[in-house]
């Protein structure tokens, strides 16, 4: 899951949360910004500025979904939590309409 959503547009990076508390233990690691229980999924993330929070959101609820079923969450309601945001140069670059060829003032 954490490669699906960080491939996600607009997703700078996952947030563990302000004390550390969001995260999924897997065996011999830990997914911090990912919680999961047995009725919803939360994920937390770092959003890039210059993408609209609502494209970030639905970007992410759409990565989860799109899970295999062996992951565990499929059916279950995905919550996205923006903890913060960034200047992703990347995303930048893609929110930005490309200026006409003759008006490049």
């Amino acid at each position: 899951m954490r490669d699906a959503v960080l491939a996600a547009p607009g997703v700078v990076s996952l947030h563990a949360g302000a004390l550390g508390e969001v995260g999924t233990y897997l065996p011999g690691r830990r997914v911090n910004g990912v919680r999961l229980t047995g009725e919803e999924v939360e994920v937390h993330v770092v959003a890039a500025l210059w993408t609209p929070v609502t494209h970030t959101s639905a970007a992410v609820i759409t990565a989860v979904a799109g899970l295999p079923d062996h992951v565990g969450v499929a059916g279950l309601p995905v919550h996205v939590v923006v903890e913060d945001v960034a200047d992703d140069e990347q995303a930048r670059r893609d929110a930005q309409p490309a200026l006409p060829a003759g008006d490049r003032s």
